[in-house]
């Protein structure tokens, strides 16, 4: 306690000079959006990449498991495909003029599951193509929506947030519902606004509606855990386990909207 004492009374003009300059830039940021924007920026930058090489250990010692998640993942969609390729070139060209969407992917350098409102930070920036509000989704299912963005790193708002909302559909029944995480619990959401005609059943499937501004239609969102029928004339709640697990997320991928531009234009005519 001596020791910092003395260290503080040797050295408290430069500890007095670096608070000044911390607070002073904390005022510029809070009063001037361009400069505030600047600094968020900035420091996803030197955050994202700190998480990125601390990431880099991690997933040394997870190759084995990554590699087997690839394999199936390209013995999947070959099936889906069913597509016969020329093994002899490089390049495999499956878009044509009326795809719809590009996918992104992208590296977990930091993800948290344990707070009330929860994100994750990736790999990928505007020099990727990466911009606000596009969609994020794993091999398993989806993930969250991308928020902010620096050069090389951006911010995704998981499903694991207070304020996360997404348009679902019931699978067995086609009816639709809306998703919220409303669980502290990091493989469980809520689905509510069920018909009250609509009994479901542990295990039925719940995936992405058309009336997703944000995410396509028909990705994996989870599986039906507990039904709970409401009061006559409410609607019905439902607990699901995500098809994502939070926990162990690794590489995911970023959904570009091809058609969003136009999408926007026509929504703003309404506005």
């Amino acid at each position: 306690m001596n020791n910092l004492r003395r260290f503080i009374l040797k050295h408290h003009f430069v500890i007095l000079f670096i608070l000044l300059e911390v607070i002073s830039i904390l005022l510029l940021a809070n009063s001037q959006r361009f400069h505030r924007n600047r600094l968020v920026n900035t420091t996803n930058d030197a955050v994202g990449k700190i998480y990125e090489w601390s990431s880099a250990v991690g997933n040394y010692f997870r190759l084995n498991t990554a590699n087997e998640q690839l394999a199936e993942e390209n013995a999947l969609l070959r099936k889906q495909l069913s597509v016969v390729f020329d093994t002899t070139s490089s390049v495999y060209n499956v878009n044509g003029s009326d795809t719809l969407f590009e996918y992104i992917p992208a590296q977990v350098v930091n993800n948290s599951t344990n707070q009330a409102n929860n994100y994750i930070i990736i790999n990928k920036g505007k020099s990727d193509g990466i911009q606000r509000d596009m969609s994020v989704m794993s091999t398993e299912g989806i993930v969250g929506v991308v928020t902010d963005v620096s050069r090389h790193y951006a911010s995704v708002m998981s499903l694991l947030h207070s304020k996360s909302v997404v348009g679902v559909r019931i699978k067995e029944s086609q009816e639709l519902a809306s998703l919220k995480w409303g669980t502290n619990n990091y493989r469980y959401g809520m689905v509510e606004d069920i018909p009250t005609h609509i009994i479901l059943q542990k295990g039925d499937t719940i995936l992405t509606s058309s009336h997703s501004y944000i995410f396509p239609e028909d990705l994996m969102v989870g599986t039906v855990e507990e039904f709970y029928p409401t009061a006559v004339d409410a609607l019905n709640q439902a607990k699901i386990r995500f098809s994502t697990d939070f926990a162990t997320l690794r590489y995911v991928y970023v959904i570009k909207d091809l058609h969003k531009p136009e999408l926007d234009s026509l929504k703003a005519r309404f506005q």
